[in-house]
């Protein structure tokens, strides 16, 4: 069987179809499991600095703890990739959320440091999987005209997780200990995990490894919902492109890998190397941890924010454009952040910048990123992408803690300004347009 033109013609009758129930149950199923693992992802602001507050770790060691945290998503980003695209999304992302959730019960019963380390680094593994799958999972059932949107809609719930997650510790760390935020991320977890053993598979993933009797049927079951299908002339399916240029020129997998690397950690160094050490740069600064909880969690208003403003954005503006444009704000406000004395400027600052970076962390991890590459690879090469971040992200809380030792939180924004820059030059050298392109044109 020719699975490329069956592959092809899966993929028109999938960017055929009328947004539906059935997408929107998959994006119930999906979205959920994502915002979880977002909410334990930011876990670890709020647990670090409460470990410092009560002598149970110090500063080092809380390095530590948020490196192995990384670790272990490395791992799990590296295998989520090749298990999901050997065996199925479904299988993948019920493996991922099955071992987080064990290990976060365990967390949660830690009786010493060590303990809680090796368990964090299990969780890890789970944490880093689901988000190399989620993003493109969903992409492969969405059709390209409402894919942006979508997806869009998944990098608010995830970015939601910082606000829930810091609100939810603002009461339950403070009232009943650091613990009790694993036992939550965990039960929700177990709940989502039941639910989504009704996922269906991939159609695309499917035709590639010669299914196509399984693709056809789920297919037909979208069709049924529908409003419009293939068969139905839609004027506005996706057509062969006319013209080619440099920004739809199709490229090697390894150009691919690069550019999908580079922003990837790009983001996550704006997170992971800013955004999760609030709360300890506040405490540090003699601020109790109640206070610098209460002002994480306002400043954490921009995350939902930043995925509106991709809402807003995401089919107007070109991916590219949109990348360059938010990593050049994020330059000003970084500085002008470390230079605020105010506690009230610091906080309004506080929440512009961290809408920028979560602007910016929607439309890549969510809409751009997922859409590079071909479906036989598209969870390797994300899961490529994300090793390599998740990889930075395990120095990262060191060069952070010696960057703010030395030089203040002049060190770490400045640090957050230089991976601006480098986004900057890749999206430049690399240009790739995914807007409004059906997977299969891409790839």
């Amino acid at each position: 069987m020719d699975t490329s033109t069956e592959e092809m013609k899966i993929g028109a009758r999938m960017d055929a179809l009328t947004t539906n129930k059935e997408h929107k149950k998959l994006f119930a199923y999906i979205g959920a499991g994502a915002m979880i693992d977002a909410y334990d992802v930011y876990v670890a602001a709020g647990v670090s600095a409460a470990l410092v507050s009560t002598g149970f770790a110090g500063v080092s060691e809380v390095a530590v703890f948020m490196s192995m945290t990384f670790f272990g998503m490395l791992l799990g980003a590296a295998t989520a990739g090749f298990v999901g695209d050997k065996f199925g999304r479904r299988m993948s992302y019920q493996i991922n959320l099955l071992i987080f959730a064990v290990a976060g019960f365990a967390a949660a019963l830690a009786p010493n440091f060590e303990f809680l380390v090796g368990t964090r680094f299990i969780m890890g593994i789970g944490l880093g999987a689901e988000l190399v799958l989620a993003a493109a999972i969903l992409g492969e059932f969405v059709p390209p005209k409402s894919r942006g949107r979508w997806t869009a809609f998944l990098g608010i719930l995830v970015n939601s997780g910082l606000l829930f997650a810091s609100a939810i510790g603002a009461v339950v760390i403070s009232n009943f200990g650091w613990r009790w935020m694993f036992v939550i991320g965990a039960v929700l977890a177990v709940i989502v995990w039941l639910a989504r053993t009704r996922c269906p598979e991939s159609p695309r993933w499917l035709v590639v490894r010669g299914r196509l009797a399984e693709a056809q049927e789920i297919v037909e079951k979208f069709e049924k919902h529908s409003a419009t299908t293939i068969a139905n002339n839609l004027p506005d399916a996706p057509t062969a492109e006319s013209t080619e240029s440099k920004e739809t020129t199709k490229r090697p997998f390894w150009q691919l890998a690069i550019l999908g690397t580079v922003v990837a950690v790009g983001v996550n160094m704006f997170v992971y190397g800013f955004i999760s050490w609030m709360p300890t740069f506040f405490v540090e600064q003699g601020i109790e941890v109640s206070q610098s909880l209460a002002y994480t969690t306002a400043m954490a208003l921009g995350a939902p924010g930043g995925g509106l403003v991709c809402l807003l954005l995401v089919n107007k503006l070109n991916r590219r454009t949109a990348i360059v444009v938010f990593s050049i704000i994020v330059i000003p406000l970084g500085l002008a952040y470390a230079a605020a004395q105010s506690i009230v400027v610091i906080v309004l600052i506080g929440i512009l910048l961290v809408t920028v970076i979560y602007t910016l962390v929607t439309f890549v991890l969510y809409s751009y990123m997922p859409e590079l590459y071909p479906t036989r690879y598209r969870l390797r090469g994300t899961g490529i992408s994300y090793t390599f971040a998740r990889g930075a992200s395990i120095v990262v809380p060191f060069v952070m803690s010696g960057l703010f030792v030395s030089f203040g939180i002049f060190g770490p924004i400045g640090f957050v300004c230089v991976m601006a820059l480098c986004m900057i030059i890749v999206v430049f050298v690399i240009p790739v347009e995914t807007r409004g392109r059906s997977l299969e044109q891409i790839s």
